[in-house]
This record gives structure tokens, sequence and C-alpha cells, in this order.
């Protein structure tokens, strides 16, 4: 099925001069539809970017840093 040449295209996988005309009217759609959706997908992701860069996270409570002694308890009562 994978292995059977289209009848659509010729041994080199181009298109036929058939095909190229059956696909010819929805071109200029279909390009249309393309562009639209590169631009809803841009426009969210600038969006994205954009509110992710204002926040500040200035209000979120960061956790006292790791010491060196609480981590040498904690390896020596794994061990045990």
């Amino acid at each position: 099925m994978f292995n059977q040449q289209s009848k659509y295209q010729n041994p080199k996988l181009y298109f036929t001069p058939a095909m190229q005309r059956a696909r010819k009217p929805f071109a200029v759609r279909n390009a249309i539809t393309g562009m639209l959706l590169l631009g809803f997908c841009g426009a969210v992701f600038s969006y994205s970017i954009v509110a992710v860069k204002q926040d500040d996270l200035s209000d979120v409570p960061m956790p006292p840093p790791p010491s060196s002694t609480n981590s040498e308890k904690n390896l020596t009562n794994d061990k045990n």
C-alpha cells in the first residue's frame, strides 16, 4: 500500500499536470488559511511572552537555602 506509486505522481514523485490543475483553484484559499493559522499562533505566542515578562514574582515567598549541616545529617540518616 505504501510502496505503490500514486497515479497522481510521476516516477520522480512530482505531481502530474492533471493533479496540478485539480489543486489550482484551492491554492489561494489554502494560502490564506495558512497565513491566518500562522498569525493566530504568532499572536498567542507573543501574548504569552509579554504576559510572562510583566510578572515580577516578588510576592512569592522563597524557602531558605539548604545548609550544609542539614544535608549532612540527612545523608547520615539515610545510610542507617
